[in-house]
């Protein structure tokens, strides 16, 4: 496991990020959509810790 300090800004750019790299793949590549939506979920479960937001993957 793997914690990554991001700032609101740094973690929203992510957030755009991985939704547009979702919107590349084609259907044939599920296994790839579980994977990014299930970061993405990661993601949306983020909360600020007091200081700054943190991502632990």
């Amino acid at each position: 496991m793997n914690t990554i300090h991001l700032t609101d800004s740094e973690l929203e750019m992510a957030r755009h990020a991985l939704r547009a790299y979702l919107g590349a793949f084609s259907h044939d590549e599920a296994d790839m959509h579980d994977q990014i939506r299930q970061v993405l979920a990661k993601f949306q479960a983020a909360d600020p810790d007091g200081e700054e937001p943190r991502f632990i993957a």
